[in-house]
């Protein structure tokens, strides 16, 4: 994966692969070149992920019985997408609560600054 974005506006979950698909794009992502773009239905019930290959594009669904999402994530009014981790994204699969304040730098050997 090369990057994983979470779509911070409500989506039509009528909508299959290319509704979808089109609504990644609409979000600059590309998921033929490796974006995942996960999609939370407004009532929380629900998570779908969309990421694709040269081979295909996959839909990957979740729902969550008994219960909702407990997630912060609060809808914008416009189309718009966050960058999570794929950490955060397995956590939000597991439907677990959680909250990043701050990240940490990732690590970057001493070659690739120009020593």
């Amino acid at each position: 994966m090369r990057r994983v974005l979470l779509a911070e506006h409500r989506v039509d979950f009528r909508r299959q692969h290319d509704g979808l698909l089109a609504e990644a794009y609409r979000l600059g992502a590309e998921p033929y070149d490796g974006d995942c773009i996960v999609f939370v239905r407004k009532d929380r019930t629900q998570i779908r992920v969309l990421v694709g290959d040269r081979y295909g594009l996959y839909l990957v669904s979740r729902r969550f019985e008994g219960g909702r999402l407990r997630t912060l994530l609060k809808f914008a009014a416009h189309p718009g997408a966050k960058t999570v981790s794929t950490g955060e994204l397995s956590l939000l699969l597991e439907g677990s609560s959680f909250t990043v304040h701050k990240r940490a730098k990732p690590w970057r050997s001493g070659a690739g600054r120009g020593r």
